[in-house]
């Protein structure tokens, strides 16, 4: 592979894989809040993404995003893509077998970075030996090598590059996911009610996680060593500051051992079934987003960004209008929380957001204001067919489970799609509640106030 430096220079080659028309994407780069109301972008985005067609039975949907830098993001991305997408499933029989190729990509990718680094390590450990064999205290060092104390700076500024990634293949009508980091995986399907359910399929590798503060705290490291740095990722690709070299790290340097580690989470094959409408993966910066606008419950998050996907669908023509136009509502609503801490006095949890980056994978889910196709009347191919199976669902079990209120549910009864007829025997939820209508019939019935020409028995 190329080396870091040439590689966030140079176009991808993932750039050129063919882009699956069944994908929408919304994007908005960071931001700095000022409380005067303006905003500025505080760096060049950090998110890559990837949303590829292979051949006919596989396809990669992937959102990496940088911490301090884009550099790892992008090396790992098409890293991940050359291991997964040229031909390697081919030979892959089983789910297992898929789900060893997954996780046997993610540790190539790691192992290459660590290898195109060393040449960082020699050099920082050749300039840590030359201050400590000089005698001198801090600030003789800072007065007498100042350029050699940038230097080092520098350096352990690259080492500290690290990146959140969360991957996700269809291949042969089954879903596997490979996350690591702060990014995010939810699988959206109906119920037999035709409920929106939101399954998070990916785990937050992050200090709101529990197992992960408490594998933390094991370590000797508390809450206030992570003041500072929200959301903090206790598991990355990349950062050879908080893993080998965390000892350099103020506020790592007090753990037992490695604090960050490299250990990604994997799961499928998940049939995909009519029952399934879309998948979504979002960046770190998205995630992040929504725990500002909903601290808390982080299924909060996930049922209002959920609703309002859902709610775009019935408003756009395009998956990428779709995509785009949750992201747009997103970070306006971000920034007005942060203006109305700011006019109520309020402490300011936070004063900026990182990229935002959204992919919506459409499986089953009706986009009625699709374009229609001049030539022979159907759906654009920015709209999707119903997909079935005769197989049985396989449902996820892992992660987080929570519905969405009925009002946004899209049943058949109100939009078909080709392939999935309406059932006319099918239970429909009532729309009107007429509790308080038998309620005052019994009180009249009881007074003798009702009129003798209605039958109300």
């Amino acid at each position: 592979m190329e080396t870091l430096e040439n590689s966030n220079k140079a176009k991808s080659w993932t750039d050129d894989l063919k882009v699956c028309n069944q994908t929408g994407v919304g994007e908005a780069t960071n931001q700095i809040y000022k409380e005067d109301g303006s905003k500025c972008e505080g760096y060049k985005s950090r998110d890559k993404k990837c949303l590829c067609i292979a051949d006919n039975t596989l396809s990669m949907y992937a959102i990496l995003s940088g911490h301090n830098d884009v550099k790892v993001a992008e090396y790992a991305l098409q890293g991940l893509a050359a291991d997964l997408v040229l031909g390697q499933l081919n030979s892959c029989h089983s789910e297992d077998a898929v789900k060893e190729l997954m996780r046997a990509a993610f540790n190539s990718v790691e192992k290459d970075y660590l290898d195109s680094i060393n040449t960082h390590v020699a050099r920082k450990t050749a300039i840590q030996l030359q201050l400590s064999a000089d005698g001198m205290n801090q600030y003789e060092i800072s007065q007498q090598f100042e350029n050699v104390l940038q230097r080092l700076d520098w350096i352990n500024n690259e080492l500290s590059i690290g990146a959140s990634a969360v991957v996700a293949l269809v291949h042969r009508s089954h879903l596997y996911l490979g996350n690591i980091g702060n990014c995010r995986a939810l699988l959206c399907k109906t119920d037999e009610h035709d409920t929106l359910t939101v399954t998070q399929l990916s785990v937050d590798h992050n200090l709101l996680n529990a197992e992960e503060a408490a594998r933390l705290f094991r370590l000797g490291l508390m809450a206030q060593n992570f003041e500072g740095v929200p959301l903090y990722s206790t598991r990355c690709i990349g950062n050879y500051l908080g893993k080998a070299g965390y000892k350099d790290c103020n506020f790592l340097s007090s753990a037992s051992t490695e604090p960050v580690i490299f250990e990604p989470e994997i799961v499928g094959g998940l049939q995909i079934t009519s029952a399934c409408r879309f998948l979504v993966l979002m960046s770190s910066g998205l995630c992040r987003a929504l725990h500002d606008i909903f601290p808390g419950d982080m299924s909060t998050g996930n049922r209002e960004l959920v609703r309002m996907i859902s709610e775009e669908f019935q408003n756009q023509s395009t998956l990428a209008g779709v995509a785009q136009s949750v992201v747009h509502r997103i970070v306006q609503t971000h920034h007005d929380v942060y203006m109305q801490l700011v006019e109520e006095s309020k402490p300011l949890t936070f004063s900026n957001r990182d990229d935002v980056t959204l992919l919506i994978r459409n499986f089953n889910y009706a986009l009625p204001k699709a374009f229609m196709n001049r030539k022979n009347g159907n759906r654009s191919i920015n709209s999707t067919t119903s997909m079935s199976s005769n197989s049985s669902e396989a449902t996820p079990t892992d992660g987080d489970h929570s519905t969405i209120n009925s009002n946004i549910s899209v049943t058949s009864s109100n939009i078909t799609q080709p392939g999935n007829p309406y059932d006319s025997n099918q239970r429909i939820r009532s729309h009107v509640d007429f509790a308080d209508f038998y309620r005052r019939v019994a009180e009249a019935k009881q007074l003798g106030q009702l009129p003798t020409n209605i039958e109300f028995d």
